[in-house]
C-alpha cells in the first residue's frame, strides 16, 4: 500500500506599507517551517509532500531579501524598547509559547503593572525570541541563552539576531535542497489563498447542503480565480525554477469550474476531502474508494484525503502520549494495507497548527512515525506526482460536488452575517475597480489595483468573520481586510467609502448596557462606579506598532438617561491633550485640556484618571440612538494617535428598562 502525506503551510499577507507588524511569520518559521524541513531531512527514506502557499513564500522571501521589514526581528536589535509594543507582540504569540520560560510571564506582569526597568524590557525582548525556537533547532548557544534567562548583553542580542536571519534566509533553500534530492514534492496553492469556487461565483455555495443565507447579490469574477492560479504557478516557478505538478486548493475547496481551470493550467493533480467524493457519487463510499486516484474528464487527477486519519493527527493524538499515538497510527495504517496493495492513503492537514497542542510540539510523534515508516515493508511512502506513475488503481469522474475539506459546503466562509457583509464590501470595491480600470491605460497601475483585490479575496478574512472566536483576533484580521479594501479604492483613484472606518462586525449594534452614573471627580471613588461600563484595553486595538510608549492604558464608557460618561486611564503625564470627536448626523469635537472644565456642553476632571460627562442632547439629535466617537491623544513632541486607529467606538443608547438586560 502507498502512503502520501501532505503538510499544508499557510499564512495570510501581513504586509502593510512594507512592514510585517506581527510576530507570527517569524514565530512560525522558527517553530514550524524550518524544523519540519530539518525533520524530513533526518529521514531520507520517507517521501513527503509539502504545500507552501505563494503568499507565505513571498513573505519569507521578502524578509530574507530586505524587501519587507519584519518588525519583530527589528525590535530585537533595538537596545531601547517600547513597553507597549512588547506587550502587543506577546499577545499575538500563542500562550503555550510564553510558558516555555518562567521569566517570560514574570517580566510581562511587571510591564503590565508598569513596574519595569529598561533592563526588563531588553531581557523580555530576547526571551520572546528564544521561546520561538523549536527544540529541534536549538543549538548549544541558544540553549545557553535559554538557561541564562536574564541580563543579556549586546553580543548575545546580536548572536540571536544573526541566527534568526540565517534560518529565515535558509528556509526556502532547505526545502529546495530536499526536493532536488527527490525526497519531497512541493506543491502550490492559488496566489492569496482564496476560496476559488466563491470567487468564480458565490452562487456555487447554493449547490451545497447549506442552511445558511447566501447573499442575493452575486460576486462573480472568474478572471480573478484564474489569476490566482496563474500567479500562484508563476511565483512557484520564480522560486523553484520549474512549474508545479500539483495544486492544493485553498481549504480543499473545489467545484467543476475550478477543476476545469486546473486542467487549463496543465496541473497534473489536486486534492480534497473524501466527503466530496461521497457526495459526488451520491452514496456512501464502499471498498475504500477514496484510496484510489480519480481522474476528472481526462484532465487533472484528484486525491481524496482520508478524513478520519487526518483528523486523528490534527485533533485527537495530541491528547495521548506522543510516541504511543504514533505507534497507534502506524498500526492503523498497517491494518488498512493488508487488503489494499494497489491503493493510496492520502493524509493531508496543516503543517503548523496541530503541533501547538502536542505535549512535545509533535516532535516525538513525528520522529516515531517517520522511523516506523522508514523501516516498513507493507507501506511505501510516495509523493503525489510519483503516485500518478505507479500501479495505483485509477477511476474516472466527470463531475464533482462543490465543497471544502471542512465539509460539503462553504459555511465557514460565507452565509453568516459578518462574512456576507464582507463579501458585499468586496463586491462593491471590485465592481468599482473594474469600471475604473476601463479608463486606465497604465498596466503597472492596473496590476497594483489587482494585487490589492487579490489580497482582499483571501479566505482568511472570511474565515474569521464566520467563526465565533476571540474578538481581539477578529478585530486584528478585520483591520487587514479593510486596509486592503481601502487600498483598492485609493490605488484606483477613488474615494474610499466612509463605512470602511467602521469594523465589518459592529459588536454593540444591538447590545445594551446597564445605566451608570459615576462621580466626575478624577478618582476611582468606589469599585462599582464603572462596573457596568464598556471597558477597552487600548493595547489590544493595534495591528501596527508605534515607536513610543503610549500614555493611555484603558478607556471606559457608559451612559444614563441624560449623559454619556467616558473614563480615560493615563500614566502620570500632564503633557498630553485629548480630543473627543463624535460622528453621526451631528459632528462635534471636545477638547480635554490640562485643567478641569465645567460647562453646559462638557464637564471633565483630570486627576488620577480623566472622567468626562457630556449631555446626550449635545451629541445625540432627537430620534437618533447611535453615536460613533474616537479619541485623539496629542503629545508635546507632536506625536498624535487616534483610538481606535481606523475605527470608531459605537454606542447604542437604550431605554432604561432595556438596560437591565446584560
Amino acid at each position: 500500500m502507498y502512503l502520501s502525506i501532505l503538510w499544508h503551510m499557510h499564512q495570510p499577507c501581513y504586509v502593510i506599507e512594507g512592514k510585517i507588524n506581527t510576530p507570527i511569520l517569524l514565530f512560525r518559521t522558527l517553530f514550524n517551517y524550518y524544523p519540519m524541513a530539518v525533520l524530513a531531512e533526518n529521514f531520507p527514506l520517507v517521501k513527503l509532500n509539502f504545500n507552501i502557499t505563494p503568499v507565505l513564500l513571498k513573505q519569507i522571501e521578502g524578509v530574507s531579501s530586505g524587501k519587507y521589514e519584519d518588525r519583530f526581528m527589528s525590535l530585537l536589535r533595538e537596545k531601547e524598547g517600547d513597553a507597549r509594543e512588547v506587550l502587543m507582540i506577546a499577545r499575538e504569540l500563542p500562550s503555550f509559547i510564553l510558558k516555555r520560560h518562567p521569566a517570560v510571564n514574570l517580566l510581562l506582569d511587571k510591564i503590565e503593572n508598569r513596574s519595569y526597568s529598561e533592563k526588563d524590557i531588553s531581557d523580555i525582548k530576547i526571551l520572546l525570541h528564544l521561546v520561538c525556537f523549536h527544540p529541534l533547532i536549538v543549538d548549544d548557544e541558544i540553549e545557553q541563552l535559554f538557561k541564562k534567562g536574564r541580563y543579556f548583553n549586546d553580543d548575545e542580542r546580536e548572536l540571536l539576531y544573526k541566527k534568526e536571519g540565517k534560518i529565515m534566509n535558509g528556509t526556502i533553500n532547505k526545502y529546495k535542497a530536499i526536493m532536488e534530492n527527490e525526497q519531497i514534492e512541493i506543491s502550490t496553492s492559488p496566489m492569496m489563498h482564496p476560496i476559488l469556487p466563491l470567487l468564480y461565483n458565490t452562487d456555487i455555495a447554493k449547490r451545497t447542503k447549506t442552511s445558511l443565507h447566501i447573499p442575493e447579490a452575486i460576486f462573480s469574477y472568474p478572471q480573478d480565480a484564474r489569476r490566482h492560479i496563474t500567479e500562484g504557478i508563476e511565483t512557484y516557478k520564480n522560486i523553484f525554477g520549474k512549474a508545479p505538478s500539483g495544486m492544493w486548493p485553498s481549504e480543499g475547496s473545489l467545484s467543476d469550474e475550478i477543476l476545469e481551470l486546473f486542467t487549463e493550467h496543465n496541473l497534473l493533480w489536486t486534492a480534497t476531502d473524501e466527503h466530496l467524493l461521497a457526495e459526488t457519487l451520491s452514496r456512501p463510499l464502499v471498498n475504500r474508494e477514496h484510496l484510489t486516484i480519480w481522474e476528472y474528464k481526462n484532465g487533472v487527477s484528484i486525491f481524496f484525503r482520508d478524513h478520519h486519519i487526518s483528523d486523528l493527527i490534527g485533533f485527537a493524538y495530541q491528547k495521548m502520549e506522543e510516541k504511543k499515538s504514533a505507534i497507534q497510527l502506524f498500526e492503523r495504517l498497517n491494518h488498512i494495507s493488508e487488503g489494499s496493495p494497489d491503493r493510496i492513503i492520502s493524509i493531508i492537514l496543516d503543517g503548523e497548527n496541530p503541533w501547538d497542542f502536542y505535549p512535545d510540539y509533535g516532535l516525538n510523534f513525528l520522529y516515531t512515525l517517520y522511523e516506523r515508516l522508514s523501516d516498513a515493508n507493507s507501506i511505501k511512502t510516495i509523493t503525489f506526482s510519483e503516485a500518478l506513475k505507479s500501479n495505483i488503481i485509477h477511476n474516472k469522474i466527470d463531475r464533482i460536488s462543490p465543497g471544502s475539506w471542512m465539509g460539503v459546503n462553504f459555511d465557514n466562509w460565507i452565509g453568516k452575517e459578518p462574512a456576507n457583509k464582507a463579501w458585499m464590501i468586496l463586491k462593491q470595491a471590485r465592481d468599482a475597480a473594474e469600471e475604473r480600470m476601463k479608463s486606465i491605460n497604465n498596466e503597472e497601475k492596473k496590476k497594483v489595483i489587482m494585487d490589492y483585490i487579490m489580497l482582499a479575496e483571501s479566505s482568511d478574512w472570511f474565515w474569521w468573520y464566520s467563526l465565533p472566536v476571540d474578538r481581539e483576533i477578529k478585530i486584528r484580521f478585520d483591520i487587514y481586510f479593510r486596509h486592503n479594501i481601502r487600498k483598492i479604492y485609493e490605488t484606483a483613484g477613488l474615494e474610499p467609502p466612509e463605512f470602511l472606518t467602521l469594523p465589518v462586525e459592529q459588536y454593540v449594534e444591538d447590545d445594551t448596557i446597564p445605566y451608570i452614573t459615576p462621580s466626575i471627580d478624577g478618582k476611582i471613588t468606589h469599585f462599582y462606579e464603572w462596573y457596568n461600563a464598556v471597558e477597552v484595553d487600548v493595547f489590544s486595538l493595534w495591528i501596527t506598532f508605534k515607536p513610543v510608549e503610549f500614555p493611555v492604558r484603558k478607556i471606559f464608557y457608559g451612559y444614563d438617561e441624560d449623559n454619556l460618561y467616558i473614563r480615560i486611564d493615563v500614566s502620570k503625564r500632564d503633557d498630553i491633550e485629548i480630543l473627543l470627536s463624535f460622528r453621526n448626523s451631528v459632528k462635534k469635537t471636545f477638547k480635554i485640556g490640562h485643567t478641569c472644565n465645567s460647562s453646559e456642553s462638557l464637564f471633565f476632571v483630570r486627576d488620577d484618571i480623566i472622567e468626562v460627562r457630556i449631555p446626550r442632547k449635545e451629541i445625540l439629535p432627537e430620534g437618533e440612538q447611535i453615536i460613533f466617537f474616537n479619541i485623539t491623544v496629542k503629545e508635546k513632541e507632536g506625536q498624535e494617535i487616534t483610538i481606535p486607529v481606523i475605527d470608531y467606538f459605537k454606542v447604542r443608547f437604550g431605554k432604561k428598562e432595556e438596560n437591565w438586560i446584560v
